[in-house]
C-alpha cells in the first residue's frame, strides 16, 4: 500500500522575504513485476495459409480479402511479397533440414513398431554420426546435440513423446515358453518388414 510523507517549512531569506517550501515523497511497497504478466504471442495461421493467401492474390483477388478469408494478418502477406522474405520460421537456422528430421521422425516411428524403441541417447548418438558423415557448421560440442536441441526437435514434432518404462510385477513377469516362441515370432516378421 503507497504512503506520502509531506514536509513543510516556512523561512526567511535575508532580505525578510518568507520563504515555503514542501517536499512529497511517495513510497510503494509495491515493487514493478520484473516480467510482464500475459499472454506471449502465438501465431493463429500456419506457413500453409500464408502460402495459400499467396496463391489467391496471384489469380487478382486483393491482399484484403485474401489475409481475411485465410486468418493472416495483411502486413504479413505484404512482407512476404515484398521479396524481403526469407525465412519461414522463429529463432536461429536449424541445424538438420525438415527432410533430415522427417527421416528421423519415420526412423523412431520404425524402430518403435518393429519394438525397438529409441531412447534420447540414441537419437542424439544418430545425429551425430550424421555430422560426422555429413560435416557442416552446427553450435554442438563435437557434433553431438544436446538437451536443448532434443527439447527443439520435441517440440517441433509433437507426434513423439517421452514414455518411461513401467516396473514389471510377478505376474507380469511370470512368462511361458510360448509366449517367448510368440515373442520371437513377432520380432522375426518385423525385421523382415
Amino acid at each position: 500500500m503507497p504512503w506520502l510523507i509531506l514536509c513543510s517549512k516556512i523561512g526567511t531569506y535575508a532580505n525578510g522575504e518568507r520563504l515555503l517550501w514542501s517536499v512529497f515523497v511517495v513510497e510503494s511497497y509495491k515493487k514493478m513485476p520484473k516480467k510482464i504478466e500475459g499472454d506471449v504471442y502465438q501465431k493463429k495461421y500456419t506457413e500453409e495459409d500464408v502460402q495459400n493467401a499467396l496463391l489467391e492474390i496471384e489469380n487478382e483477388p486483393s491482399k484484403k480479402a485474401a489475409a481475411r478469408k485465410y486468418n493472416v494478418p495483411r502486413a504479413t502477406i505484404q512482407f512476404r511479397m515484398s521479396q524481403k522474405f526469407s525465412k519461414t520460421s522463429f529463432g536461429p537456422a536449424r541445424i538438420l533440414s525438415n527432410v533430415e528430421e522427417n527421416l528421423l521422425v519415420t526412423w523412431i516411428r520404425e524402430s518403435l513398431r518393429k519394438g525397438f524403441p529409441q531412447r534420447k541417447e540414441d537419437l542424439q548418438a544418430s545425429v551425430h554420426h550424421f555430422l560426422e558423415a555429413n560435416p557442416r557448421q552446427n553450435p554442438f560440442k563435437d557434433n553431438h546435440p544436446g538437451e536443448g536441441w532434443y527439447k527443439g526437435f520435441l517440440g517441433r514434432h509433437q507426434e513423439l513423446t517421452e514414455r518411461q518404462p513401467e516396473a514389471v510385477t510377478l505376474a507380469s513377469a511370470n512368462v511361458s515358453e510360448a509366449d517367448i516362441r510368440s515373442w520371437f515370432q513377432q520380432i522375426e516378421r518385423r525385421t523382415k518388414d
